[in-house]
């Protein structure tokens, strides 16, 4: 018990991440698809489905992992640190060197886009370009290497998960952005919902620990406690969104706004990211299935309410990638589950059914989220973004190869 306590004190926030060796980052943007030898890709009959995989899969999505070894638990700092390469610090913050950074714009427009075959500074780029492409920079007239260094501040805040990383953020804000302009809601949302769905977006899994809400609840962590075993996990990112915002980057990004203009956004910023805890998804969904046939873009909620879907469904849009990128995502987020799932072992803990390693079956899992979560999510949003019918066409195609592979 003595163990859980200290384990539990483990998940407060480390303010101060730990720099790593300039070797150590050598392979940064490798992390996902090459974790530890533990994290193998899963093969498409490796176990048998159980019911139990389908049956609690409410979790799926919002659940992340460390990747340190199951015999010393790491999870008391954030893993990622800033790089020692090409980051030059100053008093005023901290400024990415442009030497080594490629970053095709096109990427941002496309659908398939990946962050695997990104760095760092690369994914910085590509989240400085979105908030400038929207609009938000220049109407708000923020300087972009003020833009620069609080994205920078965000990646620090991001531990190095096989799933939950910096690099699921900028894929959630990039989904964010192509639904924004692939629907026509550029010209329909105004700055301040731009500017809260784009940082709710990427701050959304801020300085995530690897295990999920459940499992904090389990061992009575501090986090558990301090917010009574309710969204943990989501209060914890949100509370490290508004850090982020109330430090000198975050001041400097919204030093144009007014006083009640900044409290306007963190209430909003607040509701975003509250609302990405998936035990509540279907809550979210029935409220907004029954707006759909009264949608009226002049009351505030239920614009309100169309961003928390959009949010969310661009949460969990893997799926909406193609098939190379997407079963990529697939098997970063069985690593995590898995490796949680061998410290509830571990420590004598409730074992989570659809992360056992035994009893999970790759393709049956993701049929199932599909159906439950992803499908019906967006056949929703249709309703009133009605371009979305091309995703929902890729949603439909990768389901049907992980169908085909599990035959």
């Amino acid at each position: 018990m003595e163990f859980l306590k200290s384990w539990a004190r483990a998940l407060k926030f480390n303010k101060s991440p730990t720099k790593k060796k300039p070797e150590e980052n050598e392979n940064e943007n490798n992390n996902i698809s090459n974790n530890n030898e533990t994290n193998q890709n899963i093969k498409p009959s490796q176990t048998q489905t159980t019911n139990e995989n389908t049956n609690n899969s409410t979790d799926v999505n919002k659940t992340s992992t460390t990747t340190t070894s199951t015999t010393t638990i790491q999870i008391n700092s954030n893993q990622n640190g800033a790089s020692t390469d090409s980051i030059n610090s100053s008093s005023s913050g901290s400024s990415i060197s442009n030497s080594d950074i490629k970053v095709n714009k096109d990427e941002l427009f496309s659908i398939d886009f990946s962050s695997f075959s990104k760095n760092k500074k690369e994914l910085i780029e590509c989240s400085l370009i979105i908030f400038e492409e929207t609009g938000i920079t220049k109407h708000l007239d923020i300087d972009r290497a003020i833009m620069e260094r609080y994205l920078y501040r965000v990646k620090e805040a991001y531990r190095d998960n096989p799933f939950h990383s910096f690099n699921h953020a900028v894929t959630v804000t990039q989904m964010i952005f192509l639904i924004i302009i692939k629907t026509q809601l550029l010209n329909i949302l105004t700055p301040m919902e731009k500017l809260a769905i784009l940082i709710a977006s990427v701050c959304h899994d801020l300085d995530h620990p690897g295990l999920n809400n459940r499992f904090q609840i389990n061992i009575k962590s501090e986090l558990a406690q301090l917010y009574n075993n309710k969204s943990v996990l989501e209060n914890h990112h949100l509370q490290q969104c508004l850090q982020t915002l109330h430090e000198q980057s975050g001041k400097d990004l919204l030093s144009k706004l007014s006083e009640t203009e900044r409290e306007i956004l963190y209430d909003q910023v607040k509701v975003l990211i509250l609302a990405t805890d998936m035990e509540n998804h279907f809550m979210y969904k029935e409220k907004f299935d029954q707006i759909i046939p009264v949608f009226d873009w002049q009351n505030k909620d239920h614009r309100e309410l169309l961003l928390i879907m959009l949010l969310k469904s661009a949460d969990i849009s893997n799926e909406l990638r193609s098939w190379e990128v997407s079963s990529k995502w697939a098997n970063a987020l069985m690593q995590e589950f898995f490796n949680q799932s061998d410290l509830e072992k571990e420590n004598n803990l409730p074992l989570t059914p659809f992360m056992v390693r035994e009893k999970v079956v790759l393709n049956s899992t993701q049929v199932s989220f599909i159906d439950k979560f992803l499908l019906p999510t967006y056949q929703a949003l249709q309703n009133i973004l009605p371009p979305l019918s091309v995703f929902i066409e890729r949603i439909n195609q990768n389901r049907q190869v992980w169908e085909a592979v599990q035959s």
